[in-house]
């Protein structure tokens, strides 16, 4: 995909997200203390496909709202005269 990447993202320390991230993140380690070592290894299998599928998406929607961007300032160029891209 070049050298966009749409899931790494940069934030605030003390920002919402990562709050939330925070939280996030003790919870799933204290569900993890739970587990077997078996339901260990397929919890990070799940977890790994998981972000997998996490990254693809957020590449599609990035390139989703990239072309919508681009759709909308022809249009505002154009005065509205291109109907169909």
């Amino acid at each position: 995909m070049g050298d966009i990447h749409p899931s790494e993202r940069s934030f605030k320390r003390d920002s919402q997200y990562a709050r939330a991230l925070n939280e996030t993140v003790k919870a799933g380690d204290a569900f993890i203390d739970t587990l077997t070592e078996k339901q260990k290894e397929q919890f990070e299998a799940y977890m790994t496909a998981q972000r997998e599928v996490n990254v693809l998406t957020d590449c599609e929607t990035f390139i989703y709202a990239f072309r919508l961007g681009a759709k909308i300032m022809i249009d505002v160029l154009t005065d509205g005269k291109m109907k169909e891209i």
